[in-house]
């Protein structure tokens, strides 16, 4: 019995760790874990990049030769009308403009409102309240009059991507949702559903790839690995988990080389080939912009503004923005979603399926213990006794994850754990079919043993008693 109460106590336990958390250990778990399945699976993504997404980099090369930092407005204003020209669906700036820092500040107010498409700025709810956005005299009032902002900043969401940010009761979309909406509204047929505030409630599990634009170094040179196609898909992913278990064994230098792709997720242009002599005629700026969604941003070194992805490392942050825009063009409102918590221990329907599971594992490992112990008592243990359990959970476990992914949508961060739990209770179950397997060989080792004995017996006897016979002829 005491057995019994330790188990169910230290499931309890688990349990209870599981749904307070008051040291963070499984919000830790879940990033850590969340990154090697969005590693394993980014080959299945997609086959290719969308050719509906350009990211162009404010990178240092542009800042050298303009030799001002932070951009100039007459600069800006230059970046735009080149932009412009080539007629891209709508543009987006990830940069906060708080304060003015140079002059002309007037011209980039006069060229932003000239745009005939829409134009995307970046703003943090909590700064951008409504009272500020009133005021004809602040400058984000007078940003906000000639473009559209966007939440880039919120808090409260982990490592996650919230499409729609609530502060104060006013409702901001996302950078990746406002663009997402333009797309559908130029691509009805790919967006079935009418884009509503509703279906994009929940927050993403941004997906990355591994694949890139087969054109990459035309348009910025990144280096010889944007020249390579990656394997096939299943040989990628095998490759990926491979690293992954001997990751304590090989170097830093040659684990970052393996898991690391060094080439951009989308198709990347330097704001630099902007400023160059023909921008305006130039038929590869077309092929970038034309008919795009276009998101600016920073590429600084030693820069704050960046992403670990997974799959790249560390990227500058516009990238955040334009794969979670990935993620809806290429999936809509079917993206990876992290279910909203509800209720006393504010848990989410994911959440639920995980402690079932859980609890349900528990009991049948209590029960399989004392099964064991029966059929041990009555002798009719049998050696694979322990599958059975484990083919059932395995089931269980399979069957949650399919029924999560496939009708729920919820992403990997939510059913990390289960497979977890699997290899966890599966030595318990291999355990007792060892033990059976050991009982069989000890008994196997006493029969022969017995049979040993009573043959050398047998023998011994037979030479007796032909030692008697010859004994008796010789007198």
């Amino acid at each position: 019995m005491s057995v019994l109460f330790k188990t169910l106590f230290t499931g309890l336990c688990i349990v209870a760790m599981f749904i307070v958390d008051p040291l963070g250990i499984r919000v830790s778990a879940e990033k850590h874990y969340e990154d090697h399945i969005l590693r394993l699976l980014a080959p299945f993504f997609s086959e290719t990049v969308s050719d509906q997404v350009t990211v162009v980099l404010i990178d240092e090369a542009f800042l050298e030769q303009t030799e001002r930092f932070p951009v100039n407005y007459t600069n800006l204003a230059r970046l735009l009308k080149v932009t412009s020209h080539h007629q891209p669906k709508a543009v987006f700036f990830d940069i906060l403009q708080h304060h003015k820092h140079s002059d002309r500040f007037e011209r980039w107010l006069k060229t932003m409102g000239k745009t005939d498409f829409p134009l995307f700025m970046a703003s943090d709810p909590e700064y951008d309240t409504p009272r500020r956005l009133k005021n004809p005299n602040s400058i984000r009032s007078q940003l906000n009059s000639v473009s559209d902002f966007v939440a880039v900043s919120w808090s409260g969401e982990q490592h996650y991507y919230p499409l729609l940010v609530d502060f104060e009761g006013q409702t901001t979309p996302s950078a990746a949702l406002a663009l997402y909406r333009i797309y559908c509204e130029q691509n009805t047929e790919s967006c079935i559903n009418k884009v509503s505030d509703t279906s994009f409630e929940n927050s993403m599990v941004i997906q990355w790839t591994n694949k890139f634009d087969a054109r990459q170094n035309e348009f910025r040179y990144v280096g010889e690995s944007c020249e390579e196609r990656p394997d096939g898909n299943l040989a990628n992913m095998l490759n990926t988990f491979w690293t992954l278990i001997v990751q304590g064994v090989i170097s830093e230098e040659e684990l970052d080389n393996k898991l690391r792709l060094k080439c951009p997720p989308v198709l990347t242009i330097s704001a630099l080939s902007l400023f160059q002599p023909g921008a305006f005629n130039s038929t590869l700026l077309q092929h970038a912009l034309n008919d795009r969604l276009v998101l600016f941003g920073y590429h600084l070194s030693g820069g704050t503004d960046n992403v670990i992805s997974p799959v790249h490392g560390k990227l500058p942050g516009v990238y955040k923005h334009a794969m979670a825009l990935e993620n809806l063009v290429f999936k809509g409102e079917n993206y990876w979603n992290v279910p909203a918590s509800t209720g006393f221990f504010n848990l989410s329907i994911a959440d639920i399926f995980e402690i079932a599971i859980q609890i349900s594992v528990l009991f049948t490992v209590i029960w399989y213990r004392y099964s064991h112990l029966e059929n041990q008592a009555s002798g009719s243990n049998s050696a694979l006794s322990g599958l059975k359990p484990v083919i059932l959970v395995s089931l269980l476990i399979l069957i949650t994850i399919i029924f999560s992914d496939q009708l729920l949508d919820i992403g990997v961060s939510n059913w990390y754990a289960l497979p977890l739990i699997l290899l966890l209770d599966i030595p318990i179950f291999f355990y007792f079919m060892l033990e059976s397997l050991k009982q069989r060989i000890q008994k196997f080792n006493q029969l022969a043993a017995r049979n040993s004995k009573v043959r050398f017996h047998l023998v011994k006897r037979r030479i007796k008693r032909k030692q008697n016979v010859i004994f008796k002829e010789a007198k």
